[in-house]
């Protein structure tokens, strides 16, 4: 009994966990082609996700989005901590430092072309991070 209890408890915690990886591989998907709703959940979620693995996860998936698109990127930072994911880089670029400062430009770049002078704080402040 105890152990067909066990067992059950995890299956349930197996299946729950590879829900979350789902979950999150979409969200990657739809902020990867855009998607500024997926962008503010995948915020939601760094604000309650502990550090580790799952954080640097959404860290690299809203990195993604500085280039995407660096307005909403800009606007959404409101929402919790500024310029989540806007300096991190991810694993492929530890032993790349040609292909990092190349990322680090582009970023830049795509930040200063918002002109919106209410993001203008915001943009500064992550301009600075990238620095």
């Amino acid at each position: 009994m105890k152990r067909s209890l066990a067992l059950g408890l995890l299956l349930t915690f197996n299946a729950f966990l590879a829900s979350a990886q789902s979950n999150v591989a979409d969200l990657s998907a739809r902020v990867d082609s855009g998607d500024a709703a997926a962008f503010h959940q995948v915020l939601a979620l760094a604000q309650t996700t502990p550090p580790g693995e799952s954080l640097e996860h959404l860290a690299v998936i809203s990195s993604h989005f500085v280039r995407i698109n660096p307005t909403e990127f800009l606007r959404a930072q409101a929402l919790g901590r500024p310029c989540f994911g806007v300096s991190f880089m991810g694993s492929g670029y530890v032993d790349n430092p040609a292909a990092k400062e190349q990322e680090r430009s582009l970023r830049r770049a795509a930040l200063e072309s918002v002109s919106q002078s209410s993001l203008a704080a915001v943009k500064q402040q992550c301009l600075a991070e990238l620095r």
